[in-house]
This record gives structure tokens, sequence and C-alpha cells, in this order.
């Protein structure tokens, strides 16, 4: 036998201890953490980072471990998060600790790296699936408003996907439309993969008393709830009534006890409401304890560039959204703006933070707002392939080739910060548009001269209130 092959045996033996020794310690934190009931100690939060330092042996999750323990020597509101999931559903509270920070982020990590290393494949966190485009709403300037309302991905297929995903290491996945909940075996979905934790976008309709159960039971799901601002802004953009419903969809979401979020995109007819102090107190009355802030980009249904915000009115709610993390224990994550936490852009299957789009017909997406692809799932099965066979595509590769697309990591964006560089890597690699008019963002003279003008605003504005490549601030957690 050997000396190789008895010092690899014995490598192999100490990376199953370790890795048994650190299941032991994930195990006695998940059992600590579900038992909190009212206010954390300053001990249990000490240990507690402590421990996550120690799970954290390269350090890959140290700037979100710093800022947890900058927010909890400020008394920042962020630290009322737990004493909040405490008071939900008890399946909620162990779904979010073990699929989402033990199996997504902690677990997950290791599976991606060996899964990369062995693939040659990159190591995306997470991607977003849309099972359907089918809506009940017509909302003005909806970024899915062209894609085709004929879905082709089957119970089957999806259920494909979940299973290539979880041998990728990906256990976090966002689910858009569309309303998702249009899919009568969503909820079956769901439960079939329960050690994933779903994210998932609506616009809050559909939500009755029922459905909210079936979330709180479940545990693994937090909706993401579309909400323009008040009455006037939420009606102007979804349709009359829809404000009223969206609340009432929040009231039973909070008696079910679920974990549950907002999605607000900034355009010119409620940047006024989103300065408002007002808006974000009545979230988190409303018991959301997380959102999203997407900025409006004219792309799908009826581009229009005149409901973007101009440079300096991004900037400047930006800065308003940094004061409000102070005062809120809501956790507000700017797409766009918060660039400098995650080095800038996601798309294409980036390894870390990155992640990927597959819409309703099956395409290949490398983001949301980007509607080409080079790939289709349904394609990749027929032929006997896996869902990480999209991910080294020259489209794919070229992308992740030309990330970060700006120094500044507050101009992440290919499509509306650097637009030049979505239609070069167009050019070069030859993706086909997902729906009629995609191709409109890098063709039509009118779009692509105001986003030119954009970027360049955006870039002057930035260097004017000195923001060119700022650090993340302390008191915010990471994501």
């Amino acid at each position: 036998m050997s000396g190789d092959y008895i010092g690899e045996s014995l490598k192999e033996k100490r990376n199953i201890i370790i890795g048994r020794a650190e299941d032991v310690v994930i195990n006695q934190v998940s059992n600590i953490l579900l038992r909190i009931k009212g206010k954390v100690s300053q001990k249990a939060w000490r240990k507690l980072l402590n421990i996550a330092e120690g799970l954290d042996k390269d350090g890959t999750y140290a700037p979100a471990i710093n800022a947890v323990r900058g927010a909890f020597e400020n008394n920042h509101p962020y630290i009322q998060f737990l004493e909040i999931i405490a008071k939900k559903s008890p399946s909620c509270r162990k779904k979010l600790i073990m699929n989402f920070f033990l199996n997504a982020v902690f677990k997950g990590r290791k599976k991606r790296e060996e899964f990369s290393l062995k693939n040659n494949t990159p190591q995306p966190f997470f991607f977003v699936i849309s099972p359907t485009m089918k809506c009940n709403l017509h909302c003005l300037g909806c970024y899915a408003g062209n894609y085709p309302r004929k879905d082709k991905l089957s119970y089957e297929i999806i259920d494909r996907i979940l299973k290539d995903a979880k041998t990728m290491g990906i256990y976090f996945v966002t689910v858009s439309g569309g309303e998702p909940f249009f899919r009568d075996d969503l909820m079956e979905l769901f439960a079939r993969h329960n050690d994933i934790y779903f994210q998932v976008f609506t616009n809050g309709t559909l939500i009755d008393t029922k459905l909210a159960q079936k979330i709180s039971q479940l545990g693994n799901i937090a909706p993401v709830i579309s909400c323009e601002g008040f009455e006037q802004e939420t009606d102007h953009r979804r349709g009359k009534g829809t404000f009223k419903r969206i609340c009432k969809a929040m009231d039973n979401l909070k008696e079910a006890g679920v974990i549950f979020g907002f999605s607000t995109v900034p355009a010119a007819y409620n940047y006024s409401t989103l300065l408002k102090e007002e808006y974000y107190e009545f979230l988190v009355k409303k018991g959301t304890l997380f959102g999203w802030l997407f900025q409006y980009i004219p792309i799908g249904f009826r581009p229009s560039p005149e409901l973007m915000l101009t440079p300096e009115q991004r900037v400047t709610l930006y800065e308003r959204i940094k004061e409000i993390r102070n005062r809120y224990p809501l956790f507000i994550a700017d797409f766009w703006n918060d660039g400098p936490y995650v080095k800038g852009c996601l798309a294409g299957a980036r390894t870390d933070s990155g992640y990927f789009h597959i819409n309703s017909n099956g395409d290949i997406e490398p983001c949301v707002f980007a509607h080409f692809a080079v790939d289709n799932i349904l394609d990749i099965y027929n032929r006997g392939g896996h869902l990480w066979d999209a991910l080294n595509s020259d489209f794919f590769k070229e992308i992740r080739n030309g990330q970060p697309w700006n120094e500044n990591h507050q101009m992440p964006c290919m499509i509306i910060d650097n637009p030049q560089c979505l239609r070069d890597v167009v050019k070069k690699t030859h993706p086909y548009p997902t729906h009629e008019g995609a191709e409109s963002i890098i063709e039509d003279p009118m779009l692509t001269k105001h986003l030119d003008n954009y970027s360049k605003g955006l870039r002057n504005i930035l260097k004017e209130r000195d923001l060119l490549n700022p650090q993340p601030e302390r008191k915010s957690v990471a994501i």
C-alpha cells in the first residue's frame, strides 16, 4: 500500500470527521434558534456569531457576519429580527434555519464548490424560475408582459430542474412569473422539495386565508408581495382595488405566522412616496421582514423610458433607503444600488452570489431583465443533458468574463448602467431574443440613446456626491 494512498485515505477520514463535527454544531445552533421565544441576550448573540465565524473557515461570509456584529454593537433595529421570527409559525422558523441558512448558505457552499471542481462549472448561489407567465393583472411596464402565455414547463420538468439544482448544491430558488400561484401544482412541488427554500414573487391577490395556512404549514416558502407604495401608486400600476387586496393578503400571512416580504419598482409615479418614512412604517406594521427594490427598466410590456427614475432620483432614493435601514427592522435590498455588497452584476450564473433565469418557455436567460438565451432546458433534457450544461455556453461565459462591468459597483448593470456591454455581448455571441420585442433594449434608437445618456448622468451624479466606489455601510446586513 503506497504512502500516497494512505495519506489520501487519512485526509478523507479527517474531512468526514470534521464534517460530522460541523453537523453536530449546526444542529445545536438550530435547536438554540428554534427555542428562542423572546429577546435574545448579549451572551447568546456573541455565541452565535462566534459559531458562525468558526463555520466560515475561508471567510466567505465574513462581511455579513461582521455586519451583524456591528448591528448588535450599535443596537441596530436588525437585531430585532430573531425576536420577530420567534413569533412566526414553527414550520416557517424551522425551514428558514434548516433550508436557507444551513442547506443553502453553509452546507450548500461546500457542495457547490465540490460540484464545480468536478464538472468545471461556475457556482451560482440561486436561480429564478418562472413556472407560468399567466397573470390576473395587467401592470403598467411589466417586465414579463411580452412573454408568451403558453407554459411549457410541466410538473415533471420543474421537478427535474429542482433535482438538478440540488445536485449542484443550490437550495435557494426564487419563483417569479406571471403569477406563480396560478399553477395548481406549485404547492405540491414546494412540498416535494421540502429541503429547498423558495422565495416567491407574487402580486398577492390569490393569497386567501386557506393558501396562507398552507404556506405556513409547509414553511419553506417566503412570499414577496408586489406593492408600489400606497393605494394611489399601487392601483395606478396594478389596477383599481389591488392595494386593498394585497393588504388583505399581508394580513392573512401575518396571521398565519408566515415570513414574507415586499417588492417595489421605483419609478416616476411613486418616487416621492418611496422617500417617505410612512411607507416603510406601513410595511413593518403589515408584517413584512424584508423587501426588494427593482429599478424600472424599459423592457417587456410597452417599454417607456419616461417611467425610469432620473440618475439623481435613483441616488437620492438610495441614500434615503440607507437611512431607513437604520431605523426599522426591515431588511431592504436594492438590486442595483447594493452592487458594492456583491461586487457588481450577478448575471450569467456568476460564482458566489450569482444567478440565472429559466422562463416559462424553458429559455435559460442570464438575468430576469436580459431577455436573451442560447439554451432551452427542454432541448437540454431531450438530448439527455442536465441543467448545468447551460452554464458554460459562450453567451454566459462572455458575460462572466466581462464582470464587473464597471469599476464602480454602484453601476453594476449591463443593461442600464453600462448599456454598451450588453450590446457587445449579444453581438459577439448571437443569442436569440426570448420574446417578441426583446431586442428593442439594444436596437431601438430611442431606448439606446436614453440609456446612454442615463448611464453618463448616473456616473456624473455619483462623482458629484463623492459616491464612486463606496464601501458598504457597516450597520446594514450584506446579502
